[in-house]
């Protein structure tokens, strides 16, 4: 196939009519078929007698009587169009191998096919056939394929000056089809190709090029090659329009690397935002911040106003801090309520890295409006600084992450920036937690035991069990230090396993020692999560044979308004064997009270907090014992330190009292020993009152 320009003769003024005696002469007795095809129409509007064999035509009157455009292929009406718009724009000719399928039989031919003009001034084409002898169907059916396929084919010479265009890619490039420098959108790619094919004889790249449809993304790949025509060197280029498929990868690449709640980059994207902040700080002298972001108090507003309202908070928090971001900053949202905010210190800013934690701070304080009370949400921060703190991202948020940590330790609602002090209290941290894990295996989490009295009369009814450590080394560890960390390390759920154990089995001794008591655990979120949970308590209460009466479950109140179905299953299971639901701490949250009675709690215990602002708040503690009553639950008032609160309680309806009056939390041995006493009291009291009697 080849491809040629020349000038065409001058059309004659008409045709089967206007044509001059002896050129209709010459043109009727040659060997060659020449008809004149109406691109338009798609209609042979003259034909020699040659054309006529060819077209298998018994006169002209039926060939042009023929409706050609039927059962023609868009890639051929393509290829027409084009020859059509060379014909007007560069009285272009053109040589190649064609099949035509007269009466539906296949006669491969090479056609020259020129523009001439009709009468009315459309540009027609005429077309000068001959039949090619020998032909092999190979060559014949490339030759065909190149004119339907949708694969962009064109043959350049060394200096990229266009020698051949495919239908498609004539139809892709267009007016840019003659340079192949002028389809490149980077002229570097372009560049790439040529050194390729002359290095290498080959080479495939994806680049921008410039489309009838646009710019696109093209696969090319390029070889060397010869003009058959010239025999010349030149490159043959294939290629294909990938343009949906780097779409699809952009949406994927930009899904994978941003959070789709807050359209915020994610983790994943972090590592190239604090490059690219690299490499511009190293160009300017600039620093940079690494701020961990972390919401207060974030999980009261999912439990207690429920997921929708929490996005609707996160979305707000990363549209406050996208407003806070400087020209050369980043703002990632890590998950949950953790944002970071990577910001960039010029020479001549010194101090915007604090000035910009202190504006969050003070931006990032939402108050959010419940159905009975305003909550609120504040941030604490932790600040790492590149270089001075080192260079890796991920070293980097770790050490913001321990400052933000500080941050949380000191009151929450500041920032702190990072020193070396906080690693050493950091890896104290990791060292309690490697020894909290050899305690669980040892046995040395144990209950500690705190009475609850009846009101008025004193006397031990129940204990609530709570876990302590008693550390062979440190002593005894306050559960606030090392409870955080079960939580944080997954072990919560073994920690409030065994202690539910261990009372169960104390309750039982207690039993076949006379003891009547009412026995208290408390229940963590992840332990209600686990669908195993209704199943362990089952289990445990067979193991010691305790009345499920004699079982209470502490909750907080939140948890009752998870969304998680795992937790309501297992809160149904634990009520239907009988055991006691209690509500502590409660008159702290949002309490929802339809949902506490469709739980049917049993008991409430309201916070100590509460007991120890009287005589202060003494209105609200009666309104909340009066939602106790109206709930007809049993009430246990918490931090009775004094005989005038244990008054107080006691005339206002509380049902028992528990507090540092009673005792602190002690060892079984401590509690047995009150037992006795008091059992012993009790004997004497009913000794003397039958002595009085």
């Amino acid at each position: 196939m080849s491809e040629g320009i020349a000038r065409a003769a001058p059309p004659p003024p008409g045709f089967a009519a206007g044509l001059a005696a002896r050129s209709r002469w010459v043109l009727e007795r040659l060997s060659t078929a020449v008809w004149v095809f109406d691109i338009d129409h798609g209609r042979v509007v003259w034909a020699n007698a040659a054309a006529l064999d060819l077209w298998v035509a018994e006169t002209p009157e039926e060939l042009y009587a023929r409706d050609l455009k039927q059962g023609m292929s868009p890639a051929v009406e393509r290829r027409l169009k084009q020859y059509q718009a060379d014909f007007v724009e560069r009285d272009a000719t053109f040589t190649e191998m064609w099949t035509l399928y007269p009466r539906g039989v296949p006669r491969p031919l090479r056609v020259r096919f020129s523009g001439i003009a009709l009468d009315d001034g459309r540009m027609a084409m005429l077309c000068e056939g001959r039949e090619e002898a020998g032909q092999q169907p190979e060559a014949l059916r490339s030759a065909d394929a190149l004119l339907h396929t949708q694969l962009m084919i064109s043959l350049h010479d060394r200096s990229g000056r266009t020698l051949y265009c495919n239908p498609a890619a004539r139809a892709s490039f267009d007016a840019n089809h003659d340079q192949l420098a002028r389809r490149f959108v980077r002229e570097e790619d372009c560049q790439a190709l040529l050194s390729g094919v002359g290095a290498t004889g080959e080479v495939s790249l994806i680049a921008e090029v410039y489309t009838s449809r646009g710019v696109r993304w093209h696969e090319l790949t390029a070889r060397a090659c010869h003009d058959p025509a010239s025999g010349q060197p030149s490159i043959l280029i294939s290629e294909t329009d990938v343009s949906e498929l780097k779409e699809a990868e952009a949406l994927a690449h930009s899904r994978a690397h941003h959070d789709p709640l807050t359209g915020l980059p994610n983790r994943l994207a972090m590592p190239l935002l604090f490059e690219g902040l690299v490499k511009r700080a190293e160009e300017t002298g600039a620093g940079i911040g690494v701020l961990f972001i972390d919401l207060d108090q974030f999980k009261a507003i999912n439990d207690t106003l429920g997921h929708l309202q929490g996005d609707a908070v996160l979305m707000e928090v990363a549209r406050r801090l996208f407003e806070l971001r400087g020209r050369h900053d980043a703002v990632v949202r890590l998950g949950g309520d953790e944002f970071l905010f990577l910001a960039a210190e010029e020479p001549h800013e010194a101090g915007r890295i604090e000035d910009l934690a202190g504006r969050i701070l003070a931006q990032l304080a939402l108050p959010v409006q419940a159905e009975r009370r305003r909550l609120m949400v504040t941030p604490s921060i932790g600040i790492a600084r590149f270089p001075e703190q080192g260079s890796d991202p991920q070293l980097l948020m770790q050490k913001a992450d321990l400052a933000m940590y500080e941050a949380k330790a000191a009151g929450r609602n500041q920032y702190r920036i990072y020193d070396e002090r906080m690693r050493s209290r950091n890896d104290d941290g990791m060292e309690l937690l490697a020894d909290l894990r050899e305690a669980l295996r040892r046995g040395q989490i144990e209950p500690y035991y705190q009475p609850r009295c009846a009101a008025g009369a004193g006397r031990i009814v129940a204990v609530e069990a709570l876990a302590r450590w008693n550390h062979p080394e440190r002593g005894l560890v306050s559960p606030c230090e090392f409870i955080p960390l079960a939580e944080k390390a997954g072990l919560i759920s073994q920690i409030g396993a065994s202690i539910l154990e261990q009372a169960l089995r104390q309750q039982r001794i207690w039993a076949q020692q006379g003891f009547d008591l009412a026995i208290s655990v408390n229940v963590s979120l992840r332990q209600l999560c686990e669908v195993e949970f209704a199943a362990l308590v089952r289990r445990l209460l067979a193991c010691y044979c305790v009345d499920p009466d004699r079982l209470e479950l502490e909750l907080t109140e939140t948890l009752l308004l998870e969304s998680n179905p795992v937790v309501h299953e297992n809160l149904e299971q634990v009520r239907a064997l009988g055991v006691r639901i209690a509500i502590d701490d409660f008159g702290t949250g949002y309490s929802n009270l339809a949902r506490l009675n469709e739980m049917a709690v049993d008991c409430i215990k309201i916070d100590r907090s509460l007991i120890g602002g009287l005589p202060r708040n003494e209105q609200i503690l009666r309104l909340v014992i009066d939602m106790c009553n109206f709930m007809q639950v049993r009430i246990v008032a918490e931090g009775i330190e004094t005989q005038v609160a244990a008054d107080w309680a006691f005339a206002h309806g509380c049902h028992e009292l528990q507090g540092f009056l009673y005792g602190r939390p002690m060892p079984v041995g401590e509690l047995d020993a009150m037992l006795r006493r008091q059992s012993e009291v009790a004997g004497a009291l009913r000794t003397l009152a039958l002595g009085v009697a």
